[in-house]
């Protein structure tokens, strides 16, 4: 009989809370994504690059509203997105105490390579994986997105 792996035997221990057992599953798989990443602050940059590119332009407090993070927060990497030439502020026509945030070419090609990168990695790790099986992830994944924000 083949020895269990280590996280066979992490989900076959006795865990009383199937909930505990998902929140571990999920830190597990976020520090996987991160340390595959590499660069904590790239992962940074593309998130909030991404978050943009999707909602251009954008006030920055929108921006904080729409990721669930304090404007406080984001308001640093804001900063340094600006600063190199990734992101580019322009005046709100609505609110001239405004401004409004867009994706600079630069950054594009920034985004575009920072998704490439987590597109290889998610490829990589389900690479022995069948089309049901990663399916099956994206499927439950969406949904307990969804059940989470409908709480």
């Amino acid at each position: 009989m083949p020895q269990a792996t280590k996280r066979e035997r992490a989900a076959s221990a006795a865990a009383p809370d199937r909930a505990d057992g998902i929140a571990d599953a999920l830190t597990a798989a976020i520090g996987a994504l991160k340390r595959g990443i590499g660069d904590p602050e790239a992962g940074a940059r593309a998130f909030l690059l991404g978050h943009v590119a999707r909602l251009a332009p954008v006030r920055a407090t929108d921006l904080a509203e729409h990721v669930h993070l304090d404007l406080s927060t984001i308001s640093r990497h804001l900063r340094g997105l600006e600063e190199s030439g990734l992101l580019e502020r322009s005046p709100d026509p609505d609110d001239r105490r405004a401004s409004l945030l867009s994706v600079t070419d630069e950054g594009r090609v920034v985004l575009e390579r920072a998704t490439a990168a987590r597109t290889a990695l998610f490829a990589t790790a389900t690479s022995a994986w069948t089309d049901a099986e990663v399916d099956e992830l994206v499927r439950l994944l969406h949904r307990l997105s969804d059940d989470l924000e409908n709480q």
